[in-house]
């Protein structure tokens, strides 16, 4: 196994001692191709004196730190233990924790916990072997390391799109500084829209401007629970959705089974004729360039025609726009969601929304679909020989070959992902707008760092970790994710709680310990109360030990009732508390792995002032992020970790 990390390469002793006031957290993203483990420090919350304070930092989440020199990571994935699963820990997670464990000072190691998530290949493999490896990472990280593990069920998970995508808009939104001087007497609060694109899926996250629209999707849409350090809950509703399927990579995998399928052989009635024709010509690809493709165990050769125009009419379809819609305004695939209204909706993508625009075309960060279509469409126009001699003189980055064959598609794929199917106006109209405000900001932009710092969804967990430390004050929530009612009830969906068995928040193996010690409580307590202070007046026979007998059965069985009544009563503090119902490790449907991709969690917002940081930021509104937006974290660098679901029923050659 090969561990990388950005730190020079020098020798590094172990930090025996630290800041008493300091806390640190660990997150690793388990991810396909490899894993990243990530260190985060902050001041701990109860130890703030609120009198030494301004009123904004008091009103503000807990400020978060992480250098550019506290990210590892580790290859291959945790997904390719699937046939040695004992060697998880050991030859995988344990090495990580090692470099971590030069980081976290030695006094602190065992308040610093660990939350190893997991996605994209963890999610493709059988549950058993998914189980195993869980288990597997849960005892050895508690019997061979120091640091704070006490619930592997909330610590240890296979998450789904949908939580990666609010871990996403939260770190997205903390950079910006956008959970910072929040008041809650405000009626509205903005927050930046987050749009994420992978190898596999495509995701949208926002707080819808329309209050209208958060009140009629209210079923759809969860809540998120932050804390001030003064003790106000932050509660933000926010729109979450996935689209399985219609990330770059496999929509460009669909897009060539679309053009084998569409042969005439291939959709008659008869088999003996099908896959004849192996050779395919591909508008997508510049003229002149090849590639090879296998479907259904069957391998074509693709033929490059190098036409923008074809493409684009030949990639629509992939959106599913013609599939029903079961209620009102789907967008695309039959998904629907509450009313973009881009003039006040603002918009980063990440990932793919970023590397093709930037490293094929220089045109990363603000969007103009005027210079992006057309470098796209000169780009797709030109020969592959001159491509090839363009990426040797360092047009293109020097990115790999095999990048810029698809890198037509991809561009394509994001132009018709963001018109077609998000509906983003060509026309930038909010930029016409000369105020101060959100306005200023372009509708959408794409983004690798915002002021330096990579954007990592990891932070997005630490941050609900951090911020459920803050002292409570009188009943308030508690800080977390509160599934939508509809989630709830139709996927299972639990509270996602921001410390480690927070509430009623145990495992399923602790609760039932623990109902098995009540039991023994009430046994002993009844047997004190209504036998052991008359035992001496009742004689010892046969007869009077069946009567007590009786009495003692009668009395657990009326206490058991009127336990079950209280319990059934609560139901709802038990789903939120993130009772997981038979299972001791959280659980995917496999439904979950089906193209056509469901509404996702979406957030209760109360949000804050326009993106203001715990500085001043006004001379920096209308600024691409990525240069001149003030974050409450410090400038140290931070390592994006986005890692999606690597679909391979398809596989390119």
């Amino acid at each position: 196994m090969e561990i990388a990390h950005n730190r020079d390469k020098r020798r590094v002793t172990m930090i025996t001692s630290g800041n008493e006031q300091d806390c640190y957290g660990i997150v690793i993203d388990a991810g396909s191709s490899g894993s990243r483990l990530h260190v985060f420090r902050w001041t701990d919350p109860a130890t703030i004196d609120v009198t030494q304070h301004d009123i904004q930092e008091l009103h503000s989440v807990p400020k978060i730190e992480q250098s550019k020199d506290w990210t590892f990571k580790a290859n291959p994935g945790l997904s390719s233990f699937e046939h040695k699963t004992n060697k998880a820990f050991s030859d995988h997670v344990h090495p990580l924790l090692k470099e971590a464990e030069k980081i976290v000072p030695h006094d602190k190691l065992s308040s610093t916990p660990v939350f190893i998530q997991a996605t994209a290949g963890m999610r493709l493999l059988p549950k058993k072997k998914r189980e195993e490896i869980l288990k597997d990472l849960c005892i050895k990280i508690k019997k061979s390391t120091k640091f704070k593990m006490d619930d592997c069920d909330t610590q240890i998970q296979i998450i789904d799109g949908e939580t990666e995508g609010i871990y996403g808009w939260l770190g997205l939104n903390y950079l910006l500084g956008n959970f910072n001087n929040f008041n809650d007497y405000e009626k509205s609060h903005f927050t930046m829209g987050f749009m994420d694109m992978g190898g596999a899926s495509a995701q949208i996250a926002f707080v819808p401007s329309d209050k209208e629209e958060i009140t009629k999707y209210k079923y759809e849409i969860p809540t998120v629970y932050l804390r001030s350090l003064n003790g106000d809950i932050q509660e933000w509703d926010v729109f979450v959705s996935t689209w399985l399927g219609f990330g770059a990579n496999q929509a460009r995998k669909r897009y060539l089974a679309q053009l084998i399928n569409a042969l005439p052989e291939n959709t008659n009635n008869y088999d003996d004729d099908d896959f004849t024709t192996r050779t395919l010509s591909d508008p997508c690809m510049p003229k002149g360039s090849k590639t090879d493709f296998e479907f259904k165990d069957t391998k074509f050769k693709i033929a490059g025609l190098g036409n923008f125009e074809q493409c684009s009419k030949s990639i629509y379809p992939l959106l599913l726009k013609n599939l029903p819609c079961q209620e009102e305004r789907c967008l695309f695939n039959g998904v629907h969601i509450p009313k973009i209204d881009f003039l006040k909706d603002k918009f980063v993508g990440i990932s793919e929304f970023w590397y093709t625009p930037n490293d094929v075309f220089n045109l990363g960060g603000e969007y103009s679909f005027i210079k992006f279509s057309s470098k796209v469409e000169e780009f797709c126009n030109t020969d592959w020989k001159t491509i090839e001699q363009n990426n040797k003189d360092g047009k293109y980055n020097s990115i790999p070959e095999s990048y810029l064959k698809d890198a037509c598609f991809k561009s394509n794929w994001i132009i018709n992902i963001l018109h077609e199917g998000f509906e983003l106006p060509q026309e930038d109209r909010s930029r016409l707008d000369t105020s101060k405000g959100i306005y200023d900001y372009p509708m959408f932009q794409s983004l690798d760092k915002v002021v330096e710092i990579d954007l990592s969804w990891t932070l997005g967990r630490i941050l609900l970790y951090a911020s459920g430390m803050v002292p409570t004050v009188g009943s308030n929530a508690r800080v977390g994710i509160a599934p939508s009612s509809r989630s709830a009830k139709d996927d299972n969906k639990v509270f996602i709680p921001g410390l480690i068995g927070d509430g009623f928040m145990v495992s399923n193996t602790s609760a039932g310990f623990l109902k098995f010690l009540l039991i023994l409580i009430l046994i002993g307590f009844v047997i004190y109360v209504f036998v052991g202070r008359k035992v001496s007046h009742i004689p010892f026979n046969s007869s009077s030990i069946g009567k007590i007998v009786a009495h003692i059965r009668y009395k657990i069985s009326e206490l058991k009732s009127k336990y079950e009544n209280c319990r059934s009563s609560n139901d709802i503090s038990d789903l939120e508390a993130g009772q997981f119902g038979s299972s001791r490790f959280r659980e995917l449907k496999e439904s979950a792995f089906m193209l056509k991709s469901k509404s996702m969690f979406n957030l209760n917002t109360k949000k804050q002032n326009p993106a203001l940081p715990l500085e001043d930021s006004d001379d920096t509104i209308g600024r691409p992020l990525s240069q001149g937006v003030q974050s409450s974290q410090s400038s140290a660098n931070m390592r994006a970790a986005f890692s999606m679901a690597d679909f391979s029923k398809f596989q390119n050659q």
